[in-house]
């Protein structure tokens, strides 16, 4: 059996006292007591205020649709760990392997593939402890630690908003969207032919983001992802709203979602930068660092100057 039932870290009290999505505390009131990188970094923004960790709802108040749509926001939104939470090195291979086995899975067992199929509380728990391998096992919750290559990253639904952040138009109020691959950016196929292959996606929360995240899509960037290998960690989550292969191009919808924090390797091959050196300025650079250490000129988007 792939799947064995246990609590995610941010679930405890749901899972201890049965409380519902909508009332699960998922978001630290102070900044202080958010993961990893955010503990010093993260910021109150105004989408901090507004928006609850449930996002908006779909559906009447008392429709499967609405619990699932629930649920699956405060996921998004889960900031807090366990005392416990130690971070697992995941691969986008691991990744990939993942997805096969949640492929494999009947669509009545567990509803997916757009934003109005999405698994119920009781079939979410499938995807909780999957075995990929001897001693290597995953699930939705766990925090995991993520290395590989930039090809690409936008602020997303920057018009019409989504769900999980209260449908809010603006820059500031969406996810910065991340697609990220196994090897640099192969300039001989198509971008979403090699995201499709080989490519998953991050994805910056809005919640608690730092002045210096805001801008990881300014092209100023593009030169340093282009070679450097970029490691991410933050909880592991499975986005049930969409399907590998297109809408966006990935070859796993398995995340890194919320991303709680970023590191960008001062060398160009996956084998000089070991996720063992995490805390080693001399191979890893916190992003809040990145700019001054390749001297970078970094300027706010077009789109974001537009729609901030």
């Amino acid at each position: 059996m792939f799947f064995r039932r246990f609590c995610l870290s941010a679930f405890a009290l749901l899972c201890l006292l049965g409380l519902s999505a909508a009332q699960l505390p998922c978001q630290p009131q102070q900044t202080n007591a958010l993961p990893i990188q955010l503990k010093q970094l993260g910021l109150p923004t105004k989408i901090d205020g507004t928006c609850g960790c449930q996002g908006a709802g779909k559906g009447s108040p008392t429709s499967p649709l609405r619990q699932a749509n629930d649920l699956q926001n405060t996921i998004k939104n889960n900031f807090q760990l366990a005392p416990s939470a130690q971070q697992k090195l995941i691969t986008v291979g691991d990744m990939i392997r993942l997805q096969g086995i949640v492929d494999d899975v009947p669509q009545e067992q567990l509803q997916r593939g757009d934003r109005f199929h999405l698994p119920s509380p009781a079939q979410r728990t499938l995807l909780r402890s999957i075995n990929i391998g001897p001693n290597r096992q995953f699930g939705e919750g766990d925090l995991v630690t993520l290395v590989g290559f930039v090809i690409g990253a936008r602020h997303s639904n920057t018009d019409d908003g989504e769900s999980v952040n209260c449908n809010l138009a603006g820059c500031a109020a969406n996810d910065i969207h991340v697609d990220v691959t196994a090897h640099p950016r192969d300039n001989d196929v198509d971008k979403g032919e090699q995201m499709n292959e080989e490519g998953l996606s991050a994805e910056i929360s809005p919640h608690h983001r730092p002045e210096a995240w805001e801008t990881f899509d300014a092209s100023a960037y593009r030169s340093v992802f282009r070679t450097h290998p970029v490691m991410f960690a933050g909880q592991l989550f499975y986005d049930a709203s969409h399907s590998p292969g297109g809408g966006p191009d990935r070859a796993a919808v398995w995340e890194v979602h919320p991303v709680y924090a970023i590191w960008v390797c001062r060398n160009t091959t996956l084998s000089q930068c070991p996720v063992a050196s995490q805390n080693n300025p001399n191979v890893w650079i916190p992003f809040d660092q990145v700019r001054g250490a390749f001297n970078l000129n970094v300027q706010t988007t077009a789109k974001c100057q537009d729609n901030p």
